[in-house]
């Protein structure tokens, strides 16, 4: 999906800027006659990439922070141009304080608040605006923001998790590189260079240990070359989006981490079908938002077909219970809930377990990944002190 920019014009009104979410230029203008306005010029297309204002600029807002506010004094029955008023008033900085006011003139304009986030493309998550926009036109907006805030609350809370269960390993492993190089790089030549000199011929495992240097120093080398080509030239070569679909099926393949993965696309996927249906979103609307959140191209396409199963007359349960990428045992959850009317909290209950499933299993990863870096690193300094060790020994018999 990409971001368009039009200038457009309802019945009786002035021209504004409107931005859209469509696969093409055509389905964009397609949408906006669905809204009764009236396409005028296309003005450009929105880079998600990037913010307008640059990314050193982009970081100073907190859409977090923003987000915990407006669910207060929404919920406390403050209209939304006043609750950004105040919002605006108490910015932790001028950045802050100048993307608030921005919302605000984009208000009195008559945009929607929906559009408006849209239009800031990558600074918000994917689902914001879609999860936005469906609390306006239900009139929830405050609840759907409450849910907002708590998505986001666990999903920085995880991210923090794996950032600091991630800075120990990640030293190790710095460290076991840094000390292979060094030793194949720098300590094996000069010691092979010292034979030399000598004017012996190198023994069998001095050999050894040259052939493993030239492998990890050229090999590495080529290796770098590689990776900046395929950077470069395979988004040109194969698409990006063809590219894109190659990385998300190398990434399910590896194991373990292809499970991660999977676990973590579906707790985000789970959890907007529970925030949606919580607030009684058309379940058409609820599946094609909920969808648009998952980012692996894989995961996505399986779930093509949802929508038509659920406009062919089958229940949210018995369309998604095929899936190989569901959790196990949520359809039948979701089954009991749509039985008892629950189906809301049922995936809210489903989202959590997700999410805490997806915290034993990185935590379970990292506990693992450290002893097997520290084993790797001792085998190689063995590998070297053994392999001169017999050198010298060999030495040592030759002048004997």
């Amino acid at each position: 999906m990409a971001l368009y920019l039009y200038k457009a014009i309802a019945p009786g009104e002035a021209a504004k800027e409107v931005t859209v979410e469509a696969e093409n230029l055509r389905e964009a203008e397609q949408k906006l006659r669905r809204m009764n306005l009236l396409p005028v010029r296309f003005i450009r297309e929105v880079d998600p990439a990037q913010s307008e204002r640059g990314f050193l600029h982009r970081s100073k807002i907190d859409v977090l922070d923003m987000t915990e506010q407006l669910s207060a004094l929404l919920n406390s029955a403050i209209p939304l141009e006043r609750a950004l008023a105040i919002i605006a008033e108490g910015a932790a900085n001028d950045e802050q304080h100048e993307f608030i006011q921005t919302l605000r003139q984009g208000l009195h304009e008559g945009r929607k608040f929906s559009e408006l986030i849209r239009s800031y493309g990558a600074l918000f998550p994917g689902y914001y605006a879609n999860l936005i926009e469906t609390g306006e036109e239900t009139g929830r907006l405050p609840e759907v923001l409450e849910e907002l805030r708590r998505f986001m609350t666990e999903s920085r809370e995880l991210k923090d998790f794996i950032v600091t269960s991630s800075i120990y390993p990640v030293v190790v492993l710095a460290v076991a590189i840094l000390v292979t190089i060094l030793m194949f790089a720098v300590f094996v030549p000069r010691f092979v260079t010292q034979f030399e000199n000598m004017g012996r011929d190198l023994p069998g495992s001095m050999v050894f240990l040259m052939n493993m240097s030239n492998v990890i120093v050229y090999g590495g080398i080529a290796l770098v070359i590689a990776v900046i080509a395929g950077v470069t030239a395979l988004p040109h070569l194969l698409g990006r989006e063809k590219l894109a679909e190659i990385k998300a099926k190398i990434i399910l393949s590896l194991p373990l981490f292809g499970a991660l993965h999977t676990s973590v696309e579906m707790g985000k996927f789970v959890r907007t079908l529970a925030i949606l249906i919580s607030n009684h979103v058309d379940i058409i609307k609820t599946v094609r938002i909920a969808v648009k959140v998952i980012q692996n191209p894989v995961i996505r396409y399986s779930f093509a077909e949802l929508e038509n199963k659920l406009k062919s007359g089958l229940k949210l349960s018995a369309a998604m219970e095929d899936n190989q990428y569901l959790p196990k045992g949520l359809a039948s959850r979701l089954r009991v809930g749509e039985e008892s009317g629950t189906s809301g909290s049922m995936l809210m209950k489903a989202a959590s377990h997700v999410e805490e499933d997806t915290r034993r299993q990185i935590k379970r990863l990292l506990s693992m990944f450290e002893p097997l870096v520290i084993v790797g690193l001792a085998l190689v300094v063995m590998t070297v002190v053994l392999a001169i060790f017999m050198a010298i020994m060999e030495l040592n018999s030759v002048e004997m």
